[in-house]
């Protein structure tokens, strides 16, 4: 009787020398990809999922309702031409951010002063500062600091970000963004102490 001869298990061998296929696309990467071959339909998706943050970090910025809109609806159509250029495998609402920041920037720019703030639309105040006084010493304090500063305020306080995701979003050091916050904090501080008499 001949003896049994066992087979290596080649099979397994050629599993282990091939590493699996690793998809490196960020969640929503399936959907942008679907947008970057045309599909509006899937864009409305994106648009839908982002509109309502977009919009309230628009009106932190240009201090007006139908401004916000129209700003974060341009920032919309503009990231929509772009979005070939956008990489799939990183999150979409930071690369759509910069594009709105920038739309926000050219806004102000083009403004000969700073309208006041609705401030009954930005929740946070609402719910937690009732004194219509005080929120108005509050936002003109927010409008005098710098763009930077002011840009973490709104994240930070409006948004409520983490410094983290901050970082994330606008593409700035960590440290950067905790440093503009401290500032931004100590110059609305002595404003708000002026008008409540601690100084």
């Amino acid at each position: 009787m001949a003896e049994e001869v066992v087979l290596p298990k080649r099979q397994a061998v050629f599993e282990e020398a091939v590493p699996a296929v690793v998809d490196t696309r960020h969640p929503e990467g399936r959907i942008l990809e679907a947008v970057q071959r045309g599909n509006k339909e899937a864009y409305g998706m994106i648009v839908k999922k982002y509109m309502r943050s977009a919009y309230y970090i628009a009106l932190g910025f240009v201090n007006n309702q139908q401004d916000a809109l129209d700003v974060s609806q341009d920032a919309f159509i503009k990231a929509f031409r772009k979005i070939r250029m956008f990489d799939t495998r990183k999150p979409f609402f930071p690369w759509f951010y910069r594009l709105m920041r920038n739309l926000c920037i050219d806004h102000l720019k083009k403004q000969q002063r700073l309208k006041e703030i609705p401030l009954d639309d930005v929740p946070i105040l609402s719910s937690e500062k009732e004194d219509k006084e005080l929120k108005k010493t509050l936002w003109k304090g927010v409008e005098e600091l710098p763009f930077e500063q002011r840009e973490v305020v709104i994240l930070r306080y409006f948004r409520q970000l983490s410094y983290a995701e901050i970082a994330e979003l606008t593409g700035k050091p960590l440290g950067t963004v905790m440093s503009s916050l401290f500032y931004a904090k100590k110059r609305l501080k002595g404003i708000v102490g002026k008008y409540l008499g601690y100084e």
